[in-house]
């Protein structure tokens, strides 16, 4: 059953590969990839592949897709999700807090900062402190 859900889940991801960032192109693959998954009690991470290919190709990616990245990346772990979204943040997820050290509950709900122009800049302006290049100075 499970070879079953790992060959459609390849299909599908050729497909998606070819489709040129639009998932619907893939959609009889997509539905007989749901459909197995289902059968097998397995998660192929459908929803959060379609969310995050919808994220990076609409205006949403000037946001960076933080959420949908990370959805992808906890639904793709061998191990299963290591974190789960809990609000605005995330929270280890029920039975993985062992991999944790106790104070990574607080560190892990934390959310990323808001990404500005003036954020940016500040930031790469103490960057170049660092390495000795002073503002208004230009170094190649």
């Amino acid at each position: 059953m499970a070879a079953q859900v790992a060959a459609k889940k390849k299909e599908w991801n050729a497909c998606l590969a070819k489709s040129g960032g639009f998932p619907g192109k893939c959609e009889k693959l997509e539905k007989d990839l749901r459909g197995a998954s289902k059968a097998a009690g397995v998660d192929s991470c459908v929803d959060e592949t379609i969310a995050l290919m919808k994220c990076t190709s609409s205006g949403s990616r000037v946001n960076g897709c933080a959420q949908a990245f990370m959805a992808m990346r906890e639904c793709n772990r061998a191990g299963g999700r290591q974190l789960v979204a809990e609000g605005a943040g995330y929270a280890p997820a029920p039975g993985k807090m062992g991999l944790f050290i106790s104070s990574a509950g607080s560190l892990a709900q934390s959310s990323p900062p808001v990404r500005s122009l003036e954020g940016m800049q500040e930031f790469g302006q103490d960057y170049a402190k660092s390495l000795g290049v002073m503002p208004g100075e230009v170094r190649f």
